[in-house]
């Protein structure tokens, strides 16, 4: 039985196409296992901003501090994780919202105190919990936010958070839905990225940015058994396929 995992971005709930949650009943269908990490971006900077709280982001990595993480779990689950479950249910699929402490889903570490604040990565991903959201035919739609062993919040990057519930999933694929249809070079899609012309690509600034996190989370999840990891903008195509 496959199981994918889809990262989808803050903005999605208005931007998924009928023909994406198609995909998805199409996957279902044929018995796959879907689960859903989404971002949230926009809708964080946009609150920060309204409330006047500065966006800091260094090597695509959202500085945050105590006010800025009230605010990204307002964003993430006061208006995009509802958004998008509304999103599934309205076109016939049976989402369930899930965070941090349901059932101490992800629990994780801070990356670096001094330099992002309260940012973490995710060390252990409750498994059990999804699986059984699986058994009932239930999509699990989740924020990325981790929590310490103390029962400190910690903000995760969205595609770090996807690549780490999909390693601990085994996921066979892993889609890191984006805004453009994969990594882009002189004009052309790149079909294939390996890390070598990642190195390469970085040194000539065509990865960077919001893109260095997400190409190097792709890497991660290769490297830690998710068969095949695609950075595009929609399920139906591959975009760029990561590969070692």
């Amino acid at each position: 039985m496959k199981n994918i995992l889809i990262k989808i971005g803050g903005n999605a709930a208005s931007q998924l196409t009928p023909a994406f949650f198609e995909t998805i009943k199409h996957w279902q269908k044929n018995n796959y296992n879907i689960t859903i990490v989404h971002g949230g971006g926009d809708s964080i900077s946009s609150l920060m901003t309204q409330l006047n709280e500065p966006v800091v982001k260094i090597d695509g990595i959202r500085q945050t501090t105590p006010t800025g993480l009230a605010i990204t779990k307002m964003a993430l689950l006061g208006q995009v994780q509802p958004d998008l479950v509304e999103a599934f249910r309205h076109h016939g699929l049976s989402a369930i919202g899930l965070n941090a402490k349901s059932n101490q889903l992800l629990t994780g570490h801070y990356i670096n105190q001094e330099v992002f604040g309260l940012v973490g990565q995710i060390d252990q991903v409750n498994t059990q919990l999804i699986q059984s959201l699986w058994q009932q035919n239930l999509i699990p739609i989740i924020a990325p936010l981790a929590i310490t062993n103390q029962g400190q919040w910690l903000n995760v990057n969205a595609d770090s958070a996807a690549t780490a519930v999909a390693k601990f999933l085994k996921s066979d694929e892993l889609y890191l839905l984006t805004d453009v249809s994969g990594i882009e070079v002189h004009g052309n899609i790149l079909q294939q990225l390996t890390p070598q012309r990642a190195i390469e690509l970085q040194t000539e600034s065509v990865i960077h940015g919001g893109m260095l996190p997400k190409v190097n989370s792709a890497f991660s999840a290769v490297r830690n058994g998710v068969n095949a990891v695609h950075i595009t903008n929609t399920i139906a195509s591959h975009g760029t396929t990561i590969s070692m």
